[in-house]
């Protein structure tokens, strides 16, 4: 019998949101802060956020719904991911009055239909933002949902901090706003690069 050697380390896979088009309901908006960036060599600092849907008809399992993430720049520049995908999802384009100041919190426990294609490594990725159809229903929401702001984080309102996962706490903590309270200073560890509008989570 032959000594076989596999990619396979023993560990669980974490189940993928199959591809299609999924009704969904965003349940976490989470401020990442101004974050470090670094792409061939130049390094930049953009203030970062990451959008949290669940899918209640996709089960991952253990009786729960799956969930799917997006991060963005926070901008609404229409050439920027999150201006688009909002457009998509509104079914109409932000007038010049909202373009100075539109409140994304305003999205949570909002629905939608995500079209979620197969990305590198076989990941999910959310390739499009849609508005639920007229008469469609999404089940009830499952998921608390979670708004951080970095600012009400500062202003000592911890509570939404606490309940994220420590992945992301410790992303939020590499924050420019939150430097003087970040004790891992090392360049390595120092940031998240997201490189795009759009990264995997």
């Amino acid at each position: 019998m032959g000594i076989m050697a596999t990619t396979n380390d023993g560990s669980m896979a974490y189940p993928q949101v199959p591809a299609g088009v999924h009704k969904s309901r965003c349940v976490k908006i989470i401020d990442l802060g101004t974050q470090r960036q670094e792409f061939s060599g130049e390094v930049s600092w953009k203030r970062q956020v990451m959008l949290i849907w669940e899918i209640p008809e996709q089960d991952n399992m253990n009786g729960e719904p799956m969930t799917i993430s997006k991060f963005y720049t926070l901008s609404l520049h229409e050439k920027s991911n999150l201006g688009a995908d909002l457009t998509s999802w509104r079914g109409r384009a932000f007038t010049e009055t909202e373009k100075q100041g539109f409140d994304i919190s305003n999205l949570a426990s909002v629905t939608c239909m995500l079209n979620v294609l197969e990305g590198k490594n076989g990941k999910s990725k959310i390739s499009g933002i849609m508005p639920l159809p007229k008469g469609d229903e999404v089940a009830p929401q499952y998921n608390d949902t979670i708004v951080f702001s970095v600012d009400e984080y500062q202003q000592g309102n911890k509570e939404p901090f606490n309940q994220l996962s420590e992945g992301i706490r410790r992303m939020i903590l590499r924050c420019k706003e939150l430097e003087d309270i970040n004790t891992d200073t090392g360049d390595e560890n120092n940031g998240v690069d997201l490189g795009s509008d759009d990264v995997p989570f």
